[in-house]
């Protein structure tokens, strides 16, 4: 006869053989790539302040030659920075935030790469942007 001790270890055993099988057939969880995304656009706004505190750097010194590349970092930080809000409220918004990130983050990188070769700043931002595009694509 089989004590209770031994039924209820027997029933964990069969509960925890179904949630593996479950979980092998399961397609990849979405807060996956919900999490890359905002992690993508974390970064990039790590990157970004960098990459305009050197622009206002240089603007300042009076080379005019990365304002416009300021400009772009600007608004790329600011998109970025609500990513993660609205990634985090998985409501209706994150399809539309990843295509204006996508946007943003697509003309941030060309204006940062036409400096990449010189200042170091530009080319990690540029990086940072074009792994933000990759992040986006399964909510585009």
């Amino acid at each position: 006869m089989l004590t209770r001790r031994q039924l209820m270890a027997a029933g964990a055993a069969v509960a925890a053989q179904a949630a593996v099988a479950r979980a092998a057939d399961a397609p990849p969880a979405a807060g996956d790539a919900s999490q890359s995304f905002a992690r993508a656009a974390a970064d990039c706004v790590v990157s970004g302040e960098a990459c305009m505190q050197h622009c206002l750097t240089e603007l300042a010194s009076g080379d005019k030659t990365l304002g416009e590349c300021a400009q772009m970092v600007n608004q790329m930080l600011a998109v970025c920075r609500a990513v993660g809000p609205i990634v985090d409220a998985k409501g209706k918004y994150v399809r539309g935030m990843a295509q204006l990130c996508t946007a943003v983050c697509s003309d941030c990188e060309q204006a940062c790469r036409k400096h990449a070769e010189h200042h170091t700043v530009c080319r990690t931002c540029a990086d940072a942007c074009a792994a933000v595009v990759a992040a986006a694509k399964p909510f585009v």
